[in-house]
């Protein structure tokens, strides 16, 4: 059997709403966001034995990033996105997490305005990037 090290799992596309802006109009209603989430965790146990108690359960972090996205208040998507990874981070055998958040509308003539957020795991502390596509 071949060995294992870490896995990427992907969350394409998630349609969350939320209040995010600075534009007065922006402050009113919620805003749809896509969002893309990518982490890190070292797989090999799941790999190999089939079970789900071995791999981190993607469905409970989209859960738990809808949930805590619901009913946030943010001016800035960057912010968002620190918020984001906090939830996703929260779960101890994530190594890595990669959120970007696109927010359409916000220039007349691109598609959507999004931010690209990283978190590492080192030790007992998380650090985290920021890049804006």
């Amino acid at each position: 059997m071949s060995h294992f090290s870490n896995t990427t799992v992907q969350i394409r596309d998630a349609r969350i709403k939320a209040i995010i802006g600075t534009l007065p109009h922006e402050r009113e209603a919620p805003q749809e966001l896509v969002f893309n989430i990518s982490f890190d965790y070292d797989a090999s146990l799941a790999a190999t034995t089939d079970a789900i108690g071995h791999a981190v359960d993607y469905a409970a972090v989209h859960a738990a990033v809808v949930k805590k996205v619901a009913g946030t208040r943010f001016f800035l998507l960057e912010r968002l996105a620190a918020f984001v990874l906090d939830a996703i981070m929260e779960e101890p055998r994530i190594l890595t997490a990669t959120v970007s958040i696109a927010k359409a509308g916000v220039l007349a003539d691109a598609g959507a305005v999004s931010v690209m957020m990283t978190a590492h795991r080192a030790g007992d502390r998380v650090m985290t990037t920021t890049r804006c596509c």
